[in-house]
C-alpha cells in the first residue's frame, strides 16, 4: 500500500513538472516559422544570384521576337459592324553576351526581319515600343545580397511548374527605394531543391514609362493591365538562362461600347472591355557557350 502511494505522488510530481514545461515553453509561432522559412530563401536565393554574377556567361543564342501591334477603335451604335486588327512584326537575331573585365555587353546581329534574310551588326533591337536587355540577370537586381536591403519578401504560396515544385515570393520596395526609377520588382517563382529562379513576374507598376502608360490608359478611360514575365528553363551548370520574355500591354474600361470578337454576333458589345494594345513574345534558343566556369566564393 505504502509502495502504491509512493507511486502515485511520484506520478503527480511528474505530471506537474510537464504541464508547467508545456506551459511555460511556448512553440514557436505562426510568424517565426515564416520568418526562418523566408530567410533561408533569400540566404539560398543570394548564394544563387552570387553563382551567377561570378560566371562567366559568355554565350550566343537565337533570339526570336514575335510583336503583335493591335488596332482598335471605339465606335458609336450607328456601326453596324465595326472591324479591329493588328500589325505583326517578327525579328531574328544573332544574339551574344560577353563579359569582359566585370563589363557585360550584349552584342545582335539581325539575321531575319518580316521574313527577310539580314545580316546587319551592331543591330539595335527594333521593337516599337518595349526594350529589354540584360534579361538573364533580373535575379540579381531583386535577390542579390545588396538588392535585399531595398526590398521586403513574403512567401504567397507553393506550386509545380513544369513538373518541379517551386516556391512563389512576393518582392516590394521598402518606401526609401519607391522614389527611385528603372528598380524592378514583383513576384519570384524559386526551384525548392536549389534555389535556382526559373520565373519572374514583374509589377507593371516597376516598368520604365510607366507614367506614360496611365496617361494612354486615362484617354481610354481605362486602367492598364500589363503582364510582363521572364522565364528561366536552360540550365547550364546551374546556371539559369532566359528562355522566354513576354510583355502584353492591356487596358480595362466600363461603359465602353467596341468591338468584340468574343460576342456571340460578332459586333460590338457595351460594358466592360478590354483593350489589347500590345504583346511581344521573346524566345531564347539554340545556346552555345565559350565557357561556363564558376570562380570559387570564399
Amino acid at each position: 500500500m505504502r509502495n502504491q502511494k509512493k507511486r502515485l505522488y511520484l506520478f503527480s510530481i511528474l505530471i506537474f513538472i510537464g504541464g508547467f514545461l508545456f506551459v511555460t515553453i511556448p512553440s514557436q509561432s505562426a510568424e517565426g516559422i515564416e520568418k526562418t522559412k523566408i530567410d533561408k530563401i533569400l540566404e539560398k536565393s543570394a548564394e544563387y544570384c552570387e553563382k551567377l554574377k561570378s560566371s562567366s556567361l559568355d554565350f550566343t543564342c537565337v533570339e526570336e521576337i514575335a510583336e503583335r501591334i493591335y488596332y482598335q477603335q471605339q465606335f458609336t451604335w450607328s456601326h453596324l459592324r465595326p472591324t479591329g486588327f493588328f500589325h505583326k512584326n517578327t525579328y531574328v537575331y544573332d544574339y551574344q553576351l560577353i563579359r569582359k573585365e566585370n563589363q557585360i555587353t550584349e552584342r545582335r546581329i539581325l539575321i531575319e526581319e518580316n521574313g527577310k534574310k539580314k545580316n546587319e551588326k551592331d543591330a539595335q533591337l527594333k521593337t516599337t515600343f518595349f526594350n529589354h536587355k540584360y534579361v538573364i540577370l533580373g535575379p540579381v537586381g531583386l535577390l542579390s545580397k545588396s538588392s535585399q536591403q531595398d526590398y521586403n519578401y513574403k512567401i504567397i504560396g507553393e506550386e509545380m511548374l513544369r513538373k518541379e515544385k517551386v516556391i512563389v515570393i512576393e518582392a516590394t520596395p521598402k518606401p526609401h527605394l519607391i522614389e527611385r526609377p528603372s528598380h524592378l520588382f514583383g513576384k519570384v517563382w524559386i526551384k525548392g531543391d536549389d534555389f535556382g529562379i526559373v520565373k519572374i513576374e514583374w509589377n507593371q507598376v516597376s516598368m520604365e514609362n510607366f507614367e506614360k502608360i496611365v496617361e494612354k490608359a486615362k484617354s481610354l478611360n481605362a486602367e492598364p493591365q500589363i503582364t510582363f514575365v521572364s522565364e528561366y528553363d536552360f540550365e547550364k551548370n546551374g546556371i539559369r538562362f532566359p528562355s522566354r520574355h513576354f510583355i502584353k500591354e492591356s487596358y480595362i474600361g466600363s461603359d465602353v461600347l467596341a468591338w468584340s470578337p468574343s460576342s456571340p454576333s460578332g459586333g460590338s458589345k457595351k460594358g466592360t472591355m478590354r483593350f489589347k494594345r500590345l504583346e511581344t513574345t521573346v524566345t531564347y534558343e539554340d545556346y552555345k557557350f565559350f565557357t561556363v566556369e564558376t570562380k570559387m566564393i570564399r
